[in-house]
């Protein structure tokens, strides 16, 4: 995560040091090969006079090899010995003139001529400027390959009486020199690198993780942890600065609202891991669908957002939309389960719709629940009047939430009556709720923003417990039928707080009934099962509702033992609108449910003929607007249970429509 500038300067500062240690290397080197060399050549100095002592001492060695004629026969003998203790490998005297007098030894024709009694005359002559030199000097020859040698004045009594040449064969004592302070000199880089390189790269490391530190604060400061893509407040920063450009450049800019769906169902049914790890699958699949100048951020739960610039048209984001749609519902399997997610989008243009972040995001959203609830095309373009939609929304979403906290919902109840003789059996409780002037709003708009909010498993504890309160103020054998939602069986405590709200009213079982959708019979789900046999075993009927409608409804008759089928109103429309085959469906749905041992109710019961169609095909419930409205619990206890008798019927032709009644 290492910018590219932290990079360079990281590879500069390592190259400095590099070349910083290498130059102190180098001058380390220089200095130790400089030392070798001062060290020869002190050697050589001391060599020399030490044997230039021996010539001129008491022996008078040097006046012999001058003369060739000495007091000590074995003279020369002595003083070559001498020499080889003294690794001293040859030597030569000259006269006052420089002018060769003795050699012990012919190095340029060594091959021939070694060391040989009396010595050799090669002719050799020391230079001019060598002979002139005044007092007592040295001169030190090496070359630092071959054996070093030095010349000197030799002095008696304040005279010169010749000169000394003198080679020693240094070989050991260089190589000795040299390695020691190769030792020495690498000892001491070894230490400059612990100092000053070992240091550098320690800090430079501790810089790389601070460095990368930072650098993933910004990121997370920017940046959703769960999907990588950028945060609501980096997308608002980014909107805010191309909306400050587009004010000059004069291009229109697309604001795309994508919400998945129902991804608290995947959470409900996959656990909340898997409900992330569709997240992160749908935030790729996004972001390999973009433009690399496009923006996409998570700025929700479950809600992104796209920004597009340059469009010329609104096909251009249609395209980009059934793009994006059809990369996202690619299925996933989770657990052995195939998952297509799902997206809805809704789409607002700047500077068209909006010239500020937030009229973008709340037009945008506006136009995506438009296309929740309407799936014609990829996406919902934003049109002004949407906003009053939105309006009406959050208005009822309002009294929802006041209505969860301060009980302000009702239960009306509708009755329902046998079939064959018309008499009362029980009633169905129905959710309602009131706005402000005390006008009901229909359920089909409340429940729905109920369940988007997550307020349905509240409510319909609500209506279980004040259900089941109410019916037990009734007479036997009457009971309530209450509608059950699929998230109310999410956390596995339905039975108890059926069976709370049951031992609360005082109440059996079989005074309460109960009634799924058949779509909750596609999850197949266990603990879906054994909540639905547990209720049974309280003696609560289990009914399913609006059967005919869903899915294949004969498949899910057998995955459960259910006590009734309630046969959706849509039925009797048709019947009403004189549609064929109607009769003939009605009539087999009955005969399946009494083969399978199971009761029918019909619902949406509103003319005289219907009912009676119905009682002739054995349907044993009805329920509709012919035996009732919909009425509140002490609207319903005056007209229909004074005098409550359990034969009363619900009328015969005689009475008129506008008194019938059933008690």
């Amino acid at each position: 995560m290492i910018s590219l500038l932290a990079k360079r300067v990281f590879w500069t500062n390592f190259l400095g040091a590099i070349a910083i240690f290498g130059f102190v290397a180098g001058s380390v080197f220089a200095i130790g090969y400089e030392a070798v060399g001062r060290l020869v050549d002190a050697e050589m100095r001391i060599r020399g006079q030490q044997f230039a002592d021996l010539l001129l001492g008491p022996g008078s060695y040097a006046d012999a090899m001058f003369t060739g004629i000495s007091r000590d026969p074995g003279a020369e003998t002595f003083v070559r010995k001498v020499a080889d203790l003294s690794s001293i490998d040859g030597y030569a005297l000259f006269d006052r003139e420089g002018n060769e007098m003795f050699r012990s030894r012919s190095e340029r024709y060594e091959w021939l001529l070694r060391d040989r009694p009396g010595g050799v005359s090669t002719g050799d002559k020391l230079s001019p400027s060598i002979v002139s030199r005044p007092g007592f000097w040295q001169v030190v020859y090496d070359d630092g390959q071959s054996n070093p040698s030095v010349v000197m004045p030799l002095v008696r009594d304040g005279r010169t009486i010749g000169f000394l040449s003198v080679v020693a064969d240094m070989i050991s004592e260089r190589y000795h020199y040299q390695s020691t302070l190769a030792r020495t000199y690498a000892l001491i880089v070894l230490i400059v690198l612990c100092a000053t390189i070992v240091p550098f790269i320690l800090y430079h490391l501790r810089r790389r993780k601070i460095t990368e530190a930072d650098e993933r604060i910004r990121f997370l400061a920017d940046h959703d942890s769960l999907t990588q893509l950028l945060n609501r407040r980096r997308m608002q920063e980014a909107c805010d600065q191309l909306l400050f450009k587009i004010r000059a450049t004069r291009e229109d800019l697309a604001y795309l609202y994508v919400d998945l769906d129902d991804l608290s169902e995947i959470n409900d049914r996959c656990g909340q891991a898997r409900g992330d790890e569709i997240l992160r699958i749908v935030a790729r699949r996004l972001a390999a669908s973009l433009d690399d100048e496009d923006l996409v951020a998570r700025i929700g739960p479950d809600d992104f957002a796209i920004v597009r610039r340059r469009v010329a048209e609104r096909g251009v984001v249609r395209d980009l939309a059934q793009k994006l749609s059809d990369a996202v519902s690619e299925p996933i399997e989770i657990d052995g389960h195939m998952i297509a997610p799902k997206i809805s989008i809704g789409c607002a243009f700047a500077p068209e719709h909006g010239r500020s972040h937030s009229e973008l995001v709340k037009h945008a959203e506006i136009a995506h629940f438009h296309h929740k609830g309407d799936r014609h095309g990829p996406l919902v373009f934003f049109e002004p009047q949407m906003d009053e939609v939105m309006h009406r929304r959050r208005h009822v979403e309002a009294h929802i939430k006041r209505a969860v906290e301060n009980g302000g919902f009702e239960l009306f109840y509708q009755p329902l009556v046998r079939g064959d003789d018309g008499s009362l059996v029980g009633f169905e409780a129905l959710l309602r709720l009131r706005d402000d002037k005390g006008v009901l709003i229909p359920p089909s708009e409340f429940v729905p923003i109920a369940e988007a909010r997550g307020y349905i498993k509240a409510i319909g504890s609500w209506v279980i417990s004040e259900a089941t309160r109410q019916i037990a103020e009734w007479p036997e054998p009457l009971f309530v039928s209450v509608n059950l939602s699929a998230v109310q069986f999410v956390d596995g405590d339905l039975v108890d707080i059926i069976r709370r709200a049951l031992n609360a009213a005082g109440i059996e079982g079989w005074r309460l009934e109960v009634e799924v959708v058949e779509s909750l019979m596609l999850e197949r789900s266990t603990a879906i099962l054994d909540q639905l046999f547990a209720l049974k075993q309280l003696g609560i009927s289990i009914d399913m509702d609006d059967f005919g409608t869903g899915y294949s409804s004969l498949g899910y008759l057998w995955r459960f033992p259910f006590d009734k089928l309630k046969v959706d109103q849509s039925f009797m429309k048709a019947l009403e609108n004189g549609e064929p085959n109607v009769k003939e469906i009605v009539r087999t749905i009955v005969s399946l449910a009494h083969q399978m041992k199971m009761k029918v109710t019909t619902e949406g019961v509103e003319t005289e003929e219907q009912a009676r169609f119905l009682a002739s095909l054995g349907c044993d419930q009805l329920q509709g607007y012919f035996f009732g409205r919909p009425l509140p619990a002490r609207e319903t206890a005056e007209k229909f249970l004074v005098g409550y008798r359990r034969n009363d019927r619900f009328g015969d032709g005689a009475r008129s429509a506008a008194v019938r009644r059933i008690a």
